[in-house]
C-alpha cells in the first residue's frame, strides 16, 4: 500500500507535468501563429499567391492563371514555327539537277566518220572509270540513254557513229570543266541537258555532227547534310524528284528514338525551323521539300516533367508517351498526399511563349520570347478533372503540390509529443 504523503506527491508531480504540457502547448500556438520556421517542403497556396503580388518576392514577373475551358482554347490556338515557313526561302534553284562545283561529270561523245576522240572507234576512258567513281552503279541524275564502253552506232543516213567516254571531270571552284577540243566551259548553274549542249556548241566546227550526253556521276550541289542523332549521318544526295524532310531522315537510316523525343532543327540559308519529329510524321503539310545546302539536325531530347512539394517522392517524371495530360501526370505521381498536401492549391508552372501570354492579358517579360507563367487547378471542383484530361504537359513542365495549412499544426503537434510524452509517461507511472 502507497504511503498517502507519496500518493500526494505523485499527484503534484503530474499535475506541474501536465501545467508544462499546457504551458508548451499554448507557447507552440503562438509559436505556430506567429512563425514559419518548421521544415516545410514548400509554400501554401496562400504563400505562393502573395508572392505573386509581392513585387519584392516575384521579380522574374511570373503570372498566375487559372485553368479554365478558355484557357485550354487560347493554349491550342498557340503554334510553334512551322517547317512550312521555310518553303518559301531558297538561295539558288531547287530542281536538284544543277551542276556546280565540286560536282563530277562524265562527258560521252558520239561522232560520225573520223572523229577527234574515237580514232576509229576507240574508247578515250572507258565507263568503268566512271561507274568506279559511283559507287559501281549511276545513281544520281542522267540523261540519255546508259552510257557503253565504247563503240558504234548507225545513223539515220547508213554512217556510223563512234562513241567516246572522256575521263571523268571535276567542275572547279569558277564552275568550269576543261574539254579537249572544246576548251574550257562553264557548266555551273546548268542541267546536264545544258552542259550537254554547251560542248556540242564547243566541239561543232572540230567535229562532225556531234552528239554530247552529259552524266552526273557525284553532285556534291544537289545534296544536303544529315547530321546529329541518325544511324549514319554524313551527305545525302538528292535527286529530281525532290525527296522530303523525313525522306532524307529515312536515307541516314532514322533516328534510333521515339519520334516524340527526337527534334529536327532546319537550317536553309539564315533561317532556322525547330519542330518535334512527330510533327512532318503525323502533319503533311510539314514534310516539307528539300533544298540543296540545306542542314537537318536530328536532337535526341527525351522530354520528362519534375514533380515537387507535398508529394510522396521530388522526382523528374519522363514522358513515355506521345502525349500526356495533367491529370496522367498527377496519377503518375500518386497525386497530392492526403495528410500534407492542399488539392486546392495545385500548380504547374513553365515558361509560355509570349504571345500566348499576351492573349492570356498579361505582362510579358521585357527583351525575352517567354514569360514565367504559373497555371493553378483547384482539385476540389469535379469539373476541374476533365479539364486536366485535357491540358496537355510539356518538356520541362513544373508540378508542385502545395502544403496544407493545417500542416504545421500537425508538424508541431508531433514535436511536441515527442517531447513531453516520455515526461507524461514517467509521471504516469510515478503516480500508480
Amino acid at each position: 500500500m502507497i504511503p498517502q504523503h507519496s500518493r500526494l506527491r505523485s499527484g503534484v508531480a503530474t499535475y506541474r507535468i501536465a501545467a508544462q504540457v499546457s504551458g508548451v502547448l499554448a507557447s507552440g500556438l503562438l509559436f505556430l501563429s506567429g512563425c514559419s520556421s518548421l521544415p516545410s517542403s514548400g509554400p501554401t497556396e496562400s504563400q505562393f499567391l502573395s508572392a505573386q503580388k509581392d513585387p519584392k518576392k516575384n521579380k522574374l514577373g511570373f503570372g498566375l492563371v487559372q485553368i479554365s475551358s478558355d484557357l485550354l482554347t487560347i493554349l491550342a490556338n498557340d503554334s510553334p514555327v512551322l517547317l512550312s515557313s521555310l518553303d518559301k526561302v531558297t538561295d539558288r534553284p531547287t530542281s536538284n539537277d544543277m551542276i556546280g562545283p565540286g560536282d563530277t561529270i562524265q562527258v560521252s561523245i558520239y561522232e560520225i566518220g573520223n572523229g577527234l576522240f574515237g580514232g576509229g572507234g576507240g574508247n578515250a576512258s572507258g565507263t568503268s572509270m566512271a561507274a568506279a567513281m559511283a559507287g559501281g552503279s549511276t545513281t544520281t541524275q542522267n540523261t540519255g540513254s546508259i552510257l557503253s564502253s565504247g563503240g558504234t552506232a548507225q545513223d539515220p543516213q547508213g554512217a556510223k557513229a563512234m562513241l567516246s567516254n572522256l575521263p571523268p571531270l571535276k567542275v572547279s571552284a569558277e564552275g568550269t570543266v576543261t574539254v579537249p577540243y572544246a576548251g574550257t566551259l562553264h557548266v555551273a548553274g546548268q542541267t546536264v541537258d545544258q552542259a550537254a549542249a554547251t560542248v556540242r556548241q564547243a566541239l561543232a566546227r572540230k567535229s562532225q555532227a556531234p552528239q554530247v550526253v552529259v552524266h552526273v556521276v557525284e553532285s556534291v550541289t544537289n545534296s544536303a547534310i544529315v547530321y546529329g542523332n541518325v544511324t549514319r549521318p554524313g551527305r545525302v544526295f538528292l535527286t529530281p524528284t525532290r525527296e522530303r524532310l523525313m525522306d532524307v531522315i529515312a536515307l541516314a537510316q532514322g533516328s534510333p528514338h521515339p519520334p516524340e523525343d527526337s527534334i529536327i532543327q532546319l537550317t536553309r540559308g539564315d533561317h532556322v525551323a525547330r519542330v518535334a519529329m512527330s510533327v512532318p510524321e503525323n502533319d503533311p503539310s510539314q514534310n516539307i521539300a528539300i533544298h540543296p545546302g540545306d542542314r537537318i539536325e536530328v536532337i535526341y531530347k527525351p522530354r520528362t516533367f519534375t514533380v515537387f512539394g507535398a508529394t510522396g517522392k521530388v522526382s523528374e517524371v519522363p514522358f513515355a508517351v506521345p502525349e500526356l495530360s495533367l491529370s496522367e501526370a498527377l496519377a503518375r505521381t500518386g497525386g497530392p498526399l492526403d495528410q500534407q498536401s492542399d488539392p486546392n492549391g495545385i500548380f504547374l508552372l513553365r515558361y509560355e511563349d509570349n504571345d500566348v501570354v499576351r492573349r492570356l492579358g498579361l505582362p510579358v517579360a521585357e527583351g525575352k520570347p517567354v514569360t514565367p507563367i504559373v497555371y493553378q487547378i483547384d482539385m476540389m471542383n469535379p469539373g476541374n478533372y476533365f479539364l486536366g484530361q485535357h491540358f496537355a504537359m510539356r518538356d520541362k513542365d513544373m508540378l508542385y503540390y502545395s502544403n496544407a495549412k493545417a500542416n504545421n499544426f500537425y508538424k508541431l503537434f508531433t514535436l511536441i509529443s515527442t517531447i513531453v510524452q516520455p515526461g507524461i509517461t514517467a509521471g504516469y507511472m510515478v503516480a500508480r
